[in-house]
């Protein structure tokens, strides 16, 4: 027999998922960022919609299986709805102290500038810019709004 040499892996090849993504969402892997939340969110009410459309035999009752297929829509439209709720104020929370943060950082550093000479004031300024990924003229900006 003759021995088959094996091919390197693609570096470029995705591995395949064995569970199936969320229907509510178009990715299972990590937390679901805001706009995924807000995606899922529509999805949920375009699944609400197509349930309130249907027409269900209210005198024979649903058969086993659409009982069955009911059941687990309103479960997951649930719990969907229960974790975009815990995300959205996990995400909130992040960016009030992201902002909380930046707050703290903008007031060391207008305190700061009165005692800082004009060389030192700039390369002072543009490395704050740099960190607080704005631009400069931004920053500056700023500081006159304040401290007016």
């Amino acid at each position: 027999m003759s021995k088959q040499q094996k091919t390197p892996p693609n570096d470029n090849s995705k591995p395949e998922c064995s569970v199936p993504p969320h229907p509510f969402f178009e990715c299972s892997e990590g937390q679901a960022t805001f706009i995924q939340c807000i995606d899922a969110i529509d999805r949920v009410g375009s699944m609400i919609a197509l349930c309130d459309a249907l027409k269900l035999d209210t005198d024979n009752g649903l058969t086993p299986k659409a009982a069955f297929g009911y059941y687990w829509v309103s479960v997951m439209t649930r719990e969907t709805l229960s974790y975009v709720s815990d995300r959205m104020m996990v995400l909130d929370r992040q960016h009030k102290e992201k902002h909380q943060q930046q707050s703290e950082f903008l007031s060391a550093l207008l305190t700061s500038l009165s005692t800082l000479g004009r060389d030192n004031r700039d390369r002072f300024l543009n490395s704050a810019a740099a960190r607080m990924n704005l631009a400069r003229s931004d920053l500056d900006k700023v500081i006159r709004e304040e401290t007016m």
